[in-house]
């Protein structure tokens, strides 16, 4: 469950942003600082802090805009533009070979393991649904925006963007692992 640290920032920006933009911004960026440099004190290598480095990127550019203009239309489109990022950074690690997901799992996982045909293909299709739920949060959030719908379908629509591919990447490695363990016995049987 490593990758919950990941999106500590964007649970800071929701529960700040009652205190305005800018403020939950400038907490996002500061508390996505601080998950990247605990990570990097702890040791980690930069394929695991992918979403930390992004997050802070995404903060710092935020932070600059929510300041620059404090009545920005931009304001406004947080929730698709926060999701256009993350899907742009889950798509992009995919791209460049580099599932994001798969330095999380190397922070749980045995080195003998990581490269494992199993192991790099569960966290292929785990940085898939990531990407797939960005997108899809994209064009949710970008339709309550267009239809001025009011804050309970932001919050529905963002969370499950977040929760659903939460549990898919807690519960698919599980199943991968029984299945392997299946095999595995079946195997022995045989």
């Amino acid at each position: 469950m490593q990758f919950i640290k990941g999106f500590l920032p964007w649970v800071a920006f929701a529960g700040l942003s009652a205190f305005g933009w800018q403020w939950a911004s400038l907490g996002a960026l500061v508390v996505s600082a601080l998950v990247l440099v605990k990570g990097l004190i702890d040791g980690y290598k930069a394929d695991a802090l992918v979403l930390e480095y992004s997050n802070t990127l995404f903060f710092a550019l935020w932070t600059v805009l929510a300041f620059a203009d404090t009545n920005s239309p931009a304001e406004h489109l947080d929730g698709p533009v926060s999701m256009a990022w993350l899907a742009a950074t889950a798509w992009g690690s995919i791209v460049f070979g580099r599932p994001f997901t798969t330095g999380l799992a190397k922070r749980d996982v045995p080195p003998e393991m990581w490269n494992d045909p199993g192991f790099i293909r569960t966290n292929l299709i785990l940085t898939r649904v990531w990407a797939t739920a960005f997108s899809i949060s994209i064009l949710t959030l970008g339709l309550v925006v267009v239809a001025d719908l009011n804050v309970a379908f932001r919050v529905f629509f963002q969370a499950t963007g977040l929760i659903v591919p939460a549990i898919f990447t807690v519960q698919y490695p599980k199943r991968v692992q029984a299945r392997m363990n299946d095999a595995m016995v079946q195997g022995v049987r045989a």
